[in-house]
C-alpha cells in the first residue's frame, strides 16, 4: 500500500501524511468527515432534545405522593441511569465537536492547497 493509501485509510490530519493528497483525495475525505459530522450532530441534538423526557421518565420513578418536586427533581437527577443518560449526551457532542473540527481542518487544507496550485500556475505562466 502506498503511503497515500495509507493516509486515506487512516484518515487521520497530519501535515506531513496530508502533503501527498490531492485535492479529489480531499473533498473525499472531507465529504467522508462531513457525512460522518452531521451524523453524530443528530445524534447528540436527539439527546438534547430528550434530556428533559428522560429527567420526568426518572422523577417518576421517585414520585411516590410524599415527596416534594424539588426532592424528587434531585432524587432523579442522581440517579445512576440518568447521569448514564448524560454521559451519552456529553460523548456525543464531545464526538460530534471532533468531527466538526477535523471536517473544518479538510476544508481549509482544499483552499489552501487550491490556492497554492493556482499560485504555481501563474507562476508558470510568468517565466
Amino acid at each position: 500500500m502506498t503511503e497515500k493509501e495509507e493516509s486515506i485509510k487512516e484518515d487521520s490530519y497530519s501535515p506531513k501524511k496530508s502533503s501527498h493528497l490531492t485535492l479529489e483525495d480531499i473533498v473525499s475525505l472531507a465529504n467522508k468527515i462531513g457525512l460522518e459530522y452531521v451524523k453524530s450532530k443528530k445524534d447528540a441534538e436527539y439527546y438534547e432534545l430528550m434530556k428533559a423526557s428522560k429527567r420526568a421518565e426518572f422523577m417518576e420513578k421517585y414520585d411516590d405522593g410524599t415527596k416534594s418536586e424539588a426532592k424528587i427533581r434531585r432524587l432523579a437527577e442522581i440517579d445512576p441511569g440518568y447521569i448514564e443518560f448524560l454521559e451519552k449526551l456529553s460523548a456525543a457532542k464531545f464526538e460530534s465537536e471532533r468531527l466538526k473540527i477535523r471536517y473544518e481542518s479538510y476544508k481549509n487544507l482544499f483552499e489552501a492547497r487550491r490556492s497554492m496550485l493556482s499560485y504555481q500556475k501563474a507562476e508558470m505562466t510568468l517565466l
